[in-house]
C-alpha cells in the first residue's frame, strides 16, 4: 500500500474529490425546467416558446464531438475553460437581462444563449472524464463512477437555491441563473489548479474502487435521507447545503483517515511484529501491480470496456457484423441500431421529459414539494447509475447478463410507473418518480458501452450522438403534447391546472409509448443473443 502520508498519495485523493465535485455541478441545465415558466413570464414568451428553450439546451449537449476532438489537440485545462466560458456567457447574459442590467434581449438571442449553455456541459464533462483517466489510468472504472455524479446536479442546485432563498427559492429564476453561471466557474478554476498539480501522479491502490464506491453510496443515501428523515428535513436550508457539499467531498478526507490508520497500525506492528525483509515486500508489490495490469487488459484506451469477441456465427448487418466498426452508412442500414435508437427514445428520453415537466405535474397533483420530487428523481438516477457500474465492474469477466438483456429489465418498470401516475395519489407520484429516475439513469449510463460493444468503439461518440438526437426531438414533441393537454385542462396563460384531468391523457400516452419501447428492447435482446453467446 502507498504511504498515506506522502504528498503524492494525498494529491491523488484530492484530485479525485475535486473532479467529483466538478462533475456534481456540471449539469447546469438540471433546474431549467423548474423555473422555465417563471422565466417565460420574465421574457414575455409562451409555454411553447419556453419548450423551445429547453430543446435548445438539450440540442447544445449533442455537439459532444467538438470537445472530444479538441481534447486530442488542446491541453485539458483549455477544454474546461472553454466549457466554463460558454456556461458563464449563456447564463450570465440571461441573468443580466432579468436583473435589468441589459435592456434589450430578443427571443432568438435567448435561444442561442441556451444552446451555448447546453454545449458547455459537454466540455466540462469531457474534461472530467479525461482528468479521471489521466490521474487514475490503472483504474478505468473510476471514470465511469465519477460520471455518475452528474445525476446529483439537480439535487446540488436545488439545495443551493434553497440555501440562499429558502424553500420557495424557485419563485425567482435570477438566483438559478446566477448559480448556473458562478458555481461551475468557481469549482472549475479550483479543480484546474488541483488536478494540474497532480497530473503526473498515478494512483496504484488496489482498493480505490471499493472505497470510492462506498463513498458514492453514502453520498446517495444522505441525499435521499435529506428529504425523508425528519431530523435532516428540520435542519436549516443553509446547514443542509453545507453538510451535503461536505458529503460529496468525502474523498478528500480519505488520506486523513488512512494516514491515522497507518500510523496507529504501523506503531502497533512495529512493537509486536518484526519488520519483514525488503525483498518480500518488493515481491508483493510487484505481484499487486501485475494483478492490476492483468485486471485492465480488457479495458480500452478510452476508459470503457472493450467489446466482447466477435462470434463468427453472428448475424451480419449488410457486410458488417455486430461488434465491427460501423460507419455512418452502416449505422443507417442497421436494424439493430435503430431498435436501440427507439428503445432510448421510448425509455430514458421519456423519463427526461417527465422530469422537465415535474413542476407542473406536482402542482396539478396539489403537491408543492417540488424540491423533494427533484431530489427523489436525482438521487434515484444516481443510484441507478452507480449500481450499474458496480454490476459491470464485478461481472466483466463473466457473461452473467448482456447489455440488451439488462436494458429489458430496466425498461419493464417504466410503463408501469407512468400508468401508476394516473390515479393521482401523492404516494404514487413519489414512487413513480423514483422508479423513472433509477431506470432512466441506469439505461443512460449503459448507452455508451452498449454502442461501443455492438457497433464498434472507434465511431462510438458519433453513433452515441445520433442516438441522443431523440432527446431534443422527444422534448419538443412530448413537451408540446403536455402543454396542449395542460392548457386544455385549465392551465392556459400561465395559470395552474388543478385536478385529475391535467395530465391524465399525457400519462396514458407516455405509458403506451414506454410499453412499445419495452417490446422493442426485448426484440433487440433476441436479435443480439448470438453475439453475446
Amino acid at each position: 500500500m502507498s504511504n498515506p502520508l506522502s504528498s503524492k498519495y494525498q494529491l491523488s485523493w484530492l484530485s479525485l474529490g475535486g473532479i467529483i465535485l466538478l462533475q456534481s455541478v456540471s449539469v447546469t441545465s438540471s433546474l431549467f425546467s423548474t423555473y422555465s415558466s417563471l422565466l417565460g413570464k420574465q421574457f414575455s414568451i409562451s409555454r411553447v416558446q419556453v419548450i423551445n428553450l429547453i430543446v435548445a439546451l438539450e440540442t447544445g449537449r449533442l455537439f459532444e464531438w467538438f470537445p472530444s476532438a479538441a481534447a486530442d489537440r488542446l491541453p485539458p485545462w483549455t477544454i474546461l475553460l472553454i466549457g466554463l466560458s460558454f456556461g458563464s456567457v449563456g447564463y450570465g447574459v440571461q441573468y443580466l437581462y432579468i436583473a435589468d442590467k441589459i435592456h434589450t434581449l430578443s427571443y432568438w438571442q435567448v435561444f442561442l444563449l441556451c444552446l451555448l449553455a447546453g454545449n458547455s456541459i459537454c466540455w466540462i464533462q469531457t474534461y472530467c472524464y479525461f482528468a479521471a483517466v489521466t490521474n487514475f489510468n490503472k483504474h478505468k472504472n473510476i471514470a465511469a463512477l465519477i460520471s455518475c455524479y452528474s445525476a446529483l446536479s439537480r439535487k446540488v442546485y436545488t439545495s443551493l437555491v434553497e440555501g440562499i432563498q429558502g424553500r420557495i427559492g424557485f419563485e425567482n429564476p435570477s438566483t438559478c441563473l446566477l448559480l448556473n453561471c458562478l458555481v461551475p466557474a468557481s469549482v472549475g478554476l479550483v479543480v484546474v489548479l488541483i488536478v494540474g498539480c497532480s497530473k503526473l501522479t498515478e494512483h496504484t491502490e488496489t482498493d480505490i474502487f471499493p472505497i470510492a464506491f462506498s463513498i458514492a453510496v453514502a453520498t446517495g443515501v444522505y441525499a435521499m435521507l435529506g428529504n425523508t428523515v425528519q431530523p435532516i428535513k428540520n435542519m436549516s436550508p443553509q446547514l443542509q447545503v453545507v453538510t451535503f457539499m461536505l458529503v460529496i467531498m468525502l474523498p478528500i478526507a480519505v488520506p486523513l483517515v488512512k494516514a491515522a490508520h497507518w500510523l496507529i497500525i504501523g506503531r502497533w506492528r512495529s512493537k509486536i511484529i518484526p519488520e519483514l525483509p525488503c525483498v518480500v515486500t518488493t515481491a508483493n508489490c510487484i505481484t499487486v501491480i501485475k494483478g492490476i495490469d492483468n485486471m485492465n487488459e480488457e479495458v480500452g484506451e478510452d476508459g470503457k470496456r472493450a467489446g466482447v469477441k466477435v462470434n463468427e456465427g453472428m448475424e451480419k448487418v449488410g457486410k458488417v457484423k455486430l461488434g465491427d466498426e460501423h460507419g455512418v452508412k452502416n449505422i443507417m442500414m442497421s436494424l439493430d441500431f435503430w431498435l436501440f435508437f427507439w428503445v432510448n427514445a421510448c425509455g430514458p428520453m421519456l423519463g427526461l421529459v417527465y422530469v422537465n415537466n415535474l413542476r407542473r405535474i406536482s402542482e396539478s397533483h396539489g403537491n408543492y414539494e417540488v424540491s423533494s420530487l427533484l431530489a427523489v428523481s436525482s438521487t434515484s438516477g444516481f443510484f441507478g447509475r452507480i449500481f450499474l457500474v458496480l454490476f459491470e465492474e464485478y461481472t466483466r469477466r463473466r457473461s452473467i447478463l448482456s447489455k440488451p438483456a439488462s436494458i429489458v429489465l430496466m425498461m419493464i418498470p417504466m410503463p408501469v410507473s407512468f400508468f401508476l401516475l394516473i390515479n393521482g395519489s401523492k404516494t404514487g407520484l413519489y414512487i413513480s418518480t423514483g422508479i423513472l429516475g433509477a431506470c432512466s439513469g441506469a439505461i443512460r449510463a449503459t448507452t455508451a458501452s452498449t454502442i461501443s460493444e455492438l457497433f464498434g468503439p472507434q465511431n462510438s461518440v458519433v453513433n452515441q450522438n445520433i442516438v441522443l438526437t431523440n432527446i431534443p426531438i422527444g422534448t419538443l414533441l412530448f413537451g408540446y403534447l403536455d402543454v396542449i393537454n395542460y392548457e386544455t385542462g385549465g392551465g392556459g396563460n400561465y395559470g395552474i391546472c388543478k385536478g385529475f384531468e391535467c395530465h391524465h391523457k399525457t400519462f396514458i400516452i407516455w405509458g403506451s409509448i414506454s410499453s412499445i419501447g419495452t417490446i422493442l428492447s426485448f426484440i433487440l435482446h433476441l436479435r443480439t443473443r448470438k453475439f453475446y453467446s
